[in-house]
């Protein structure tokens, strides 16, 4: 958090947003929001002048609080309520049991894509407002990341194990300070990028230096500065505040271009000459190349806009990934001992890569219950986003509710507390305790077979969808529906490739309490300052 608030040091920058906050404080005085008549709101006083504005900016501190107080109060009586969100757009958030009508609803009707081009500033945070307008790289993910990603496991482990050998040590004897957060921000870009752009550009450290501080330039343009800025200044502020985006890009570019223009020469005379030898190498960069050419995507084949959809895609998949895991290593270090969590998932890792063959597979990976239900757990206790499965209304006339009756008008945004279904004691016992082995308990002590065949086919089809890459409307950390995050696939096998790697080669210190994440707005941050102990374990060796 320090780092986005860095540029407020400058003097001329800290005026500038002082000022456009009073503007912002002053237009939203003045200004009404049009939402669904007849639909309740959680954190007004209308009896108060200004109450929407009141609401609006005394939601930063309350998001919790009112949450859990609509979530009791409107949602679990399915009923739908109005939330004052500080970004100055109230939400309507409809209870879980309209999940489906939301989901059903087609993309020119509640758009995924135009709510994410809002929330994070489409226009100007990404470099060029076609990358979050049209967003391909996402239709490229989809049909390419998961029949390719059981390929690329070698190479993510690769990266993977190197990272924490480099950055943990391989010393024995002497325990060493880890700050976690920063640390898994070196570790993960190497491997996300073994996937987006392959070798040896995965390893080039000013290459993944300039991708991290881009994924902070697009945080702090949208959700520090522009957030405040009036729409018609957006233009000017837009490209003011974004300078960094830009001049990181550049930085990217440099190794980029020359690496995706060798491939598609490569491509085009593969296509030309028959004879020519060349192995395809199996990254995004390729997958984007033979889609847009399959589908005759010019647009899409120029080595500019080739290289500018490898910025969203490092965005989305470097800080959910290391907030993910920088939770799920403090949620499980500070239980108890006692519970084995650890011993627990190095046990079930060394079991299944000595029947493998010491091999890492998607196959193997697939058993390492323990470790998946470690991390689904944590994404579920441990959320940093509250609010799920946003989706803005697109038509002029708006969207009917017709099971309550009330029509959004064109522009809201719908979605759902995804925080309180995943903390609802009638849904997870025990909710707000972290248990590791809460889903993989009933797969490993459950007899689920008599003579080979499947006793219970329902309860063998519940226990899969309890699974990490299983959505649900009881489990939102990758959304749900058909924009269900399509990396998910690949997150899964990183993260439980971190996590087996970690608990099977080092020896960490229990801590005797969680450091407490902290609540930032609509978001619920890990301890990211927060630091570990570690040792290499004896008996290991380098890999």
């Amino acid at each position: 958090m320090d780092a986005l608030l860095e540029p407020l040091s400058n003097p001329t920058v800290a005026i500038t947003v002082a000022l456009l906050v009073i503007y912002s404080i002053y237009s939203r005085l003045m200004a009404t929001t049009a939402m669904p008549a007849g639909v309740p709101w959680i954190g007004k006083d209308s009896s108060k002048i200004f109450a929407e504005t009141r609401a609006t900016f005394a939601s930063f501190n309350n998001v919790r609080e009112w949450l859990g107080e609509g979530y009791e109060k409107y949602s679990k009586k399915g009923k739908t309520y109005i939330f004052p969100d500080f970004s100055g757009k109230p939400e309507v958030i409809i209870p879980r049991s309209q999940v489906q009508w939301l989901l059903d609803q087609p993309d020119n009707i509640l758009s995924t894509s135009e709510c994410h081009y809002d929330a994070l500033e489409g226009d100007y945070a990404f470099t060029h407002p076609h990358l979050l307008g049209d967003p391909y790289h996402e239709h490229v993910i989809h049909k390419y990341l998961p029949r390719r990603v059981g390929q690329m496991v070698p190479g993510m482990f690769e990266e993977v194990a190197d990272s924490f050998d480099e950055t943990w040590g391989v010393d024995t004897e002497k325990w060493r300070d880890i700050g976690v957060f920063d640390n898994l921000m070196v570790m993960i870009p190497r491997a996300v990028n073994r996937m987006l752009v392959g070798l040896p550009l995965c390893r080039n450290q000013d290459y993944l230096t300039n991708m991290a501080k881009f994924a902070m330039d697009v945080i702090a343009a949208s959700t520090v500065f522009l957030r405040f800025t009036p729409q018609f200044l957006k233009p000017i502020v837009g490209r003011i505040v974004t300078i960094p985006n830009h001049y990181h890009y550049s930085k990217t570019a440099k190794y980029t271009l020359p690496l995706i223009k060798e491939r598609l020469a490569n491509f085009k005379r593969r296509q030309e000459d028959p004879n020519f030898e060349w192995e395809e190498p199996n990254d995004y960069i390729s997958w984007q190349i033979a889609l847009a050419s399959s589908e005759n995507r010019q647009d899409e084949l120029t080595p500019d806009m080739i290289s500018r959809r490898l910025m969203p895609l490092n965005f989305a998949a470097i800080h959910t990934t290391t907030l993910t895991i920088t939770n799920c290593l403090f949620d499980i270090i500070s239980c108890d001992p006692s519970l084995g969590y650890l011993e627990g998932i190095r046990e079930e890792a060394t079991r299944i890569l000595v029947e493998d063959g010491g091999q890492w597979t998607k196959a193997g990976l697939a058993r390492f219950h323990r470790t998946d239900s470690a991390i689904r757990e944590s994404m579920r206790v441990s959320n940093f986003m509250t609010r799920g499965i946003m989706r803005k209304v697109m038509p002029d006339e708006g969207i009917e509710n017709k099971a309550e009756g009330w029509r959004a008008p064109k522009g809201t945004f719908v979605g759902l507390d995804v925080h309180n279904v995943q903390h609802d004691p009638e849904i997870y016992p025990d909710p707000e305790t972290y248990d590791a082995f809460r889903f993989s308990r009933p797969k490993e002590e459950g007899d689920h077979t008599v003579n080979g065949d499947v006793k219970d086919g329902a309860e063998m089809l519940k226990l899969k969808n309890t699974g990490l890459i299983t959505t649900s409307d009881t489990f939102f950390p990758f959304g749900h529906g058909r924009h269900a995050c399509p990396g998910r696939f690949f997150v899964s096998l990183e993260l439980k490739m971190l996590l087996a790697y970690m608990v099977m080669n080092y020896e960490i210190e229990p801590l005797a309490t969680r450091p407490p994440n902290k609540w930032f707005g609509q978001n619920n941050l890990p301890p990211m300052k927060a630091t570990i102990r570690v040792r290499r374990r004896e008996g290991t060796t380098k890999a």
